[in-house]
């Protein structure tokens, strides 16, 4: 089978390899559409993604879907034939944190593309069966890729026990908070403020259900939120860009008692910021790492038409040219938001 192996930055090639074997409680899916993640740029661009760090050949990718095409002895929940969407992270199930169901937080778990563990860049890919999820006939391969994202913006709104009718604001507008607006709207959300520096996200973040779109390189975002809510502030930031100013005005504009969801992962290891704000504002900080038992509803919420996936698609390219996918994002040729490969 092919598969494209990342060796350095900037040096991703297309190999045979071989068909991986599966065991008792895994299975082996055909991989039918893997969207790029930002992690995998970062990946791709430097070698390493936050602790992560490539020290030998490794296949990324993560947002995955495929069909299943063999099952392992004890499987039981799927079959051979079924279209599925890949949860990519596969915990021990035996720690403290497997145990508690926060199994995202597992300290043993293998996660697709992220170093030494291979992902979905390739023909042909093993998963353990309880994390993979059956396809309603009316939601497409592509749309199943990006269930994986989508995980991520169900586990913010989870996280933060947003009230019904809540003002919220998300902070930057690539494919997690888009998808970040569109889970919290489905789930309650009242009033939803995206902002971005870029025109044609905040365009199609408008289409996708943002009742008022900010560009911050513009206008103060600040002096605008403000201004919307009456002097209030939002009920609920959902930080997604990785920002440290967007860090600094999320505290400015989330009102007294409210709540910062921080998704985006920092560039730098140490950000600076006004702790008074946290402490005069008795603010609530929640971080997101992946996601924990969100995939079904997501799944349910597609196929509903309550979130909306196929807009963020923008391009799509074979696996023998994820080379040239990964400069479009790189580059950001023709406007990307989501780029979907198709082995």
């Amino acid at each position: 089978m092919k598969a494209a192996i990342l060796y350095k930055p900037y040096d991703i090639r297309i190999e045979e390899v071989d068909i991986p074997e599966i065991g008792p409680n895994e299975v082996l899916l055909r991989i039918k559409a893997v969207g790029i993640c930002g992690s995998d740029v970062h990946f791709y661009k430097t070698g390493r993604c936050g602790s992560f760090v490539v020290k030998e050949p490794l296949v990324l990718g993560h947002e995955a879907s495929g069909e299943v095409v063999e099952v392992g002895e004890n499987v039981t929940n799927v079959k051979k034939g079924d279209r599925v969407a890949i949860e990519p992270g596969f915990p021990c199930g035996f720690c403290y944190y497997c145990k508690s169901g926060r199994y995202n937080l597992c300290p043993n778990v293998k996660f697709y593309g992220a170093p030494p563990i291979h992902g979905a860049f390739r023909e042909y890919a093993p998963a353990h069966a309880a994390f993979v999820y059956k396809l309603p006939d009316n939601v497409t391969f592509e749309e199943g890729a990006l269930i994986e994202p989508l995980a991520v913006g169900m586990q913010g709104v989870k996280r933060c026990n947003m009230e019904d009718g809540a003002v919220i604001a998300v902070f930057g507008c690539g494919p997690v908070g888009l998808l970040t607006l569109q889970a919290a709207k489905a789930c309650g959300a009242g009033y939803a403020i995206a902002t971005d520096l870029l025109d044609y996200r905040l365009e199609l973040a408008e289409k996708v259900g943002a009742d008022v779109i900010i560009n911050v390189s513009k206008e103060d975002v600040v002096k605008r939120v403000m201004e919307i809510t009456d002097g209030r502030g939002a009920d609920v930031v959902f930080e997604v860009s990785g920002s440290e100013r967007a860090f600094k005005d999320a505290l400015r504009i989330v009102r007294p008692g409210g709540s910062i969801v921080q998704i985006g992962i920092f560039e730098k290891e140490e950000i600076s910021f006004d702790p008074a704000l946290l402490i005069d504002k008795e603010l609530t900080l929640f971080g997101v790492f992946r996601y924990a038992n969100v995939y079904e509803p997501a799944i349910r919420l597609v196929s509903a038409g309550k979130i909306k996936l196929k807009p963020l698609i923008t391009h799509t390219f074979p696996l023998d040219d994820i080379g040239r996918a990964f400069e479009v994002i790189i580059k950001k040729e023709g406007n990307p938001v989501k780029v979907i490969i198709k082995p």
